[in-house]
């Protein structure tokens, strides 16, 4: 049985009940979470106004002290973002159970099935978190890492052959392996945020741009938390690959078992995960990586308008907008992270060709329809360069 909101009139504007307004000491920002699991990042400005809101005073009132530091103009369009966001009680107010639905959107363009919700498991993964942090476990994966590094060195040769070599036969032997790391790739990361004093909400399966196929782990709670905590979570992942890449490397130079192909490719296929994941182009282990470095929000859909402003006006002579992301690599970055998708979807649309017109007409309906959807999302990006939306009315960001 779920519970819904009360709305509360929006005359008598007051903060909704189950949000949570954390300081960030190191960044003097503010993390405001919402139930539902969405974290928003304010100035200290902004929140003192919000924790102003109790319902006991009328919505005029509230303008009116605001006025005081704010312009009227200011202060009513404040009031009514926060009212947007979900951060008060009203007639719009989204329900706390939203966080509940298994199936979901995320943008640009991934959708995600939640398979388990870790919340209640928090405590366990927590202590097995300070278990792994440990001098004995640390100085155990260290070795583990330098051993699987010098065997692959060692037979970097034999190594090559077997990866450069096409095995169609033992292609689902390693997909199976590397859907298990990759599941334990996704609980070092709820293990790390559990540790630094988070809470997981989800995880499950994921449709990265519609067509990649990835587990995930929902760790928006990392905001609340400093930079090298942040660090740390997004790191958390991939060390689970390498310590699968190294013990099939060490696995393989020994030929444990006959498997000596298998193995190496095992290894080849988590260094690849690796390698892949680190790419701060999408949303992946390496864009949180990036997200604690600058420690700012929305990076990469900033960066990205900046470099559609750029293509706009070098190639159809638009006027030049303001740059959103004020960073001095803001435009080649957003560039990158506008081709990288483009270069997923295409490998993943022709790699699945062949295997869809195998699986006779309904294969080739659905593989056509993917092609016709990838096709559109291009033309709307196109559509969006040529024809840049108008910029934004100049609003004064102060308290924010």
């Amino acid at each position: 049985m779920t519970t819904q909101l009360t709305p509360v009139q929006a005359d008598w504007p007051a903060l909704r009940r189950g949000i949570d307004i954390t300081p960030q000491p190191e960044s003097g920002k503010v993390v405001v979470s919402l139930p539902e699991g969405a974290y928003l990042r304010m100035g200290q400005d902004a929140a003192d106004l919000l924790r102003d809101l109790d319902g006991t005073r009328s919505r005029d009132a509230v303008l009116a002290c605001w006025t005081s530091r704010l312009s009227e103009e200011q202060a009513t369009t404040l009031l009514h973002h926060f009212t947007q966001l979900g951060l008060l009680e009203s007639d719009i107010t989204p329900s706390s159970t939203g966080s509940c639905r298994s199936f979901r959107f995320r943008k640009p363009a991934t959708v995600q099935l939640v398979l388990y919700r870790p919340q209640r498991m928090t405590d366990a993964l927590r202590r097995v978190g300070t278990l792994v942090r440990q001098w004995p476990a640390l100085a155990g994966y260290a070795l583990l890492l330098g051993a699987g590094a010098a065997a692959a060195l060692t037979h970097l040769h034999a190594a090559g052959a077997v990866v450069l070599r096409p095995s169609w036969d033992m292609w689902w032997h390693i997909a199976l392996a590397m859907l298990i790391v990759n599941a334990v790739h996704e609980l070092g990361h709820a293990t790390a945020l559990a540790y630094h004093g988070g809470r997981p909400r989800a995880m499950g399966v994921m449709l990265l741009y519609f067509v990649c196929p990835a587990f995930f782990c929902d760790v928006s709670a990392t905001w609340r938390l400093g930079r090298r905590q942040r660090a740390a979570v997004a790191l958390a992942g991939i060390t689970v690959n390498a310590a699968a890449a190294a013990a099939a490397a060490l696995a393989a130079a020994a030929d444990l078992g006959g498997h000596q192909e298998f193995c190496w490719r095992l290894a080849a296929a988590n260094v690849f995960t690796i390698v892949f994941n680190l790419l701060p182009f999408i949303k992946l282990d390496g864009y949180l990586l990036l997200l604690a470095f600058v420690d700012e929000s929305h990076l990469r859909p900033r960066a990205m308008a900046d470099a559609r402003n750029w293509l706009s006006h070098h190639l159809y002579r638009r006027p030049a907008n303001e740059h959103e992301f004020h960073r001095w690599w803001s435009v080649p970055y957003g560039l990158a992270a506008m081709t990288l998708p483009v270069l997923l979807i295409t490998s993943m649309l022709v790699s699945l060709g062949a295997l869809s017109f195998r699986a006779g007409p309904i294969g080739v309906i659905v593989w056509s329809v993917a092609v016709l959807f990838a096709l559109l999302r291009l033309l709307a990006g196109i559509i969006r360069v040529a024809f840049p939306p108008p910029p934004p009315a100049a609003t004064s960001p102060a308290p924010c």
